[in-house]
């Protein structure tokens, strides 16, 4: 897998509310990681019942072709209840899809998935999690998606599994959430690695 973040270039990477190269919301580490610090209220949520809906979250990607791999590892400061860092699969405006590490409205760490179809988000809650980060996995299988989470990168543990689109084409990147926040949190992504035209055999096992 290629680690997009090696070697970090802005301009490798495409951007949706952000301002690209001169977007002071995302730093530049010093061991080939990025740090995306999101705009207070900040989203990407369309709520079933319509009393919330936020599609303003930065969000850093490429496009990519067919059946893929990717997987970031990620931390993050857990401000606020819903401060997120999260892989995202988006097709358009009205369909997308995150996996994400977050602080949960319970107060704790959790992983979590949300998929938006049609305009309408449809939010999973996780198991809660002990440990500091995670590695995130989003793997496509013709028209459909699979979320994974693990603690060393290694052992993965499904987390959903949907059908999503037919449309070869989509972005993968990262994004940083905070719904509730005041524009102080801090998502930390320490890789984002990316398997383009490779296609798992099981896609609920993930390889």
């Amino acid at each position: 897998m290629k680690n997009l973040l090696k070697g970090f270039k802005r301009s490798n990477f495409q951007y949706m509310n952000m301002a690209g190269e001169d977007d002071f919301s995302l730093i530049e580490t010093a061991e080939d990681g990025i740090s995306l610090i999101p705009e207070e209220y900040t989203g990407m949520y369309c709520d079933p019942e319509g009393q919330k809906n936020l599609n303003n979250a930065g969000f850093m990607y490429v496009n990519v072709s067919g059946d893929f791999i990717a997987r970031a590892h990620i931390d993050l400061d857990f401000i606020y209840a819903e401060d997120s860092a999260a892989i995202m699969v988006y097709e358009n405006e009205k369909n997308w899809a995150t996996v994400n590490f977050e602080k949960s409205n319970f107060r704790t760490k959790a992983v979590a998935t949300c998929v938006t179809k049609d305009g309408f988000s449809d939010k999973s809650a996780g198991p809660d999690y002990p440990w500091p980060s995670v590695w995130l996995h989003a793997i496509r299988k013709g028209e459909n998606i699979a979320f994974f989470y693990s603690p060393d990168g290694v052992n993965k543990h499904l987390l959903r599994h949907f059908k999503f689109s037919a449309s070869e084409k989509l972005k993968i990147g990262l994004t940083a959430l905070s719904p509730n926040g005041n524009g102080d949190s801090t998502m930390n992504f320490y890789t984002f690695e990316l398997k383009e035209n490779f296609t798992v055999q099981s896609l609920t096992e993930g390889n």
